[in-house]
């Protein structure tokens, strides 16, 4: 053997001695890191969010050290003015519920998403006009908890701490009540309660696996491909003639065959609604009101009546109504000109999540064929008036 080699294994000696030394004094404290993963994993409830004895979820700090979500923006200049949430929403997930996504593909429980709200500050900066962050506004956050919150739909509960008048935060807040938030969620978020399809960084991270980080691939959706043709005119005027039908707007319960104060036959009942006959009813509003919903466009005047069934039920405090219950609203434009109905029906005893009303709206005052919904069960109908009485939001008594 050369001088060389034997110097040579003499290193390799020195340094595999070392190496094994260098291993076992390593080995605790890898297997405590390890440990300590798990613990948190297993606790993540414990190390994001803290619930106190009397329901109470501790204001959560410092996550903006969390998972960045994205900011989604409802502005209230494409919204008639008054947009339902006017404010930036910027969301955070705390990382260990991140991972699990990303591994799984769900949500686990002890997931907690805070949402930090900052107001619209300039329209205009050098790259052009557009909407720009302002200051903050408020914080809310939503924690899915089957240990804390088991009779919530999804075991999803929301809270905020915002105090919009003082412009300050709770340190502590109680859930919202269910009906305020979840129904809403659970009929219009893409996936367990959290609206996914708004934020491109949970759907790129969903289930793709341990061993992958989403954010390292290349591919993009490109802004300006080559080789796109152009839209024609007449391509263009027929795909506007035939309009994709957002499922939310479909019915998802056979409407049965019974015999109401109003017809249920689409012809039949906008004939009804042209004719006025719900004016006799016996609760209506006097004058119009501007309305919370989506209805032709936010802010935009409707006004109430109600049938005696429903009337009745209202006064006595149901917390069910009957079947046979009718509210008919009438919808205007800004100009206070009436350019449609919605309408409600309970055609069920149960109201079995919705699909025990009747839902619809025509969009015309004179043209039937311009309607959404046309039946029972229809999500972007209960899906918000799961916040009223048994489907039912307007105040009463009807002023």
């Amino acid at each position: 053997m050369s001088t060389t080699q034997i110097v040579s294994a003499r290193a390799f000696g020195k340094l595999a001695t070392a190496s094994v030394a260098l291993f076992v004094l390593s080995a605790p404290l890898f297997l405590t890191s390890c440990e300590k993963s798990t613990a948190q994993a297993e606790g993540k409830a414990n190390a994001f969010f803290e619930i106190n004895a009397d329901g109470e979820l501790i204001r959560p700090t410092g996550y903006r050290t969390w998972v960045y979500v994205g900011t989604p923006l409802t502005p209230n200049d494409m919204n008639g003015g008054a947009a339902t949430f006017p404010e930036f929403h910027s969301v955070y997930i705390d990382p260990v519920s991140y991972d699990h996504y990303r591994t799984t593909g769900e949500f686990p429980d002890g997931t907690i998403l805070v949402k930090e709200m900052s107001l619209v500050g300039s329209k205009t900066a050098s790259s052009g006009a557009g909407y720009f962050m302002g200051e903050f506004s408020g914080l809310e956050a939503t924690i899915k908890s089957k240990e804390h919150f088991p009779d919530a739909p999804g075991n999803w509960a929301y809270f905020t701490f915002t105090n919009p008048k003082e412009g300050t935060l709770a340190d502590k807040t109680k859930a919202h009540p269910s009906s305020s938030c979840n129904a809403c969620h659970e009929t219009q978020a893409q996936d367990d309660f959290v609206f996914t399809q708004y934020y491109p960084v949970l759907r790129a991270a969903k289930g793709v696996g341990d061993e992958v980080v989403p954010e390292n691939g290349a591919e993009r959706t490109a802004s300006n491909p080559e080789g796109t043709a152009a839209i024609s005119d007449a391509d263009a005027e027929a795909s506007a003639e035939q309009p994709a039908v957002d499922p939310q707007w479909l019915p998802t319960a056979e409407t049965p065959e019974v015999d109401l104060e109003v017809p249920l036959e689409r012809e039949a009942l906008f004939a009804y609604l042209k004719e006025g006959k719900y004016k006799d009813f016996p609760a209506k509003e006097t004058d119009m009101h501007p309305s919370v919903g989506p209805h032709l466009d936010y802010s935009w005047p409707v006004r109430v009546f109600m049938n005696k069934i429903v009337a009745d039920s209202m006064t006595a405090g149901n917390d069910q109504h009957p079947k046979g219950s009718v509210v008919i609203k009438e919808l205007f434009d800004n100009d206070k000109n009436l350019t449609g109905w919605a309408v409600m029906a309970k055609t069920h005893d149960d109201t079995d999540m919705g699909k025990g009303w009747y839902w619809t709206e025509f969009t015309s005052a004179v043209d039937a064929t311009k309607e959404v919904g046309g039946g029972n069960g229809v999500p972007g109908c209960f899906g918000c008036h799961f916040a009223g009485k048994d489907m039912v939001r307007s105040h009463f008594p009807l002023k």
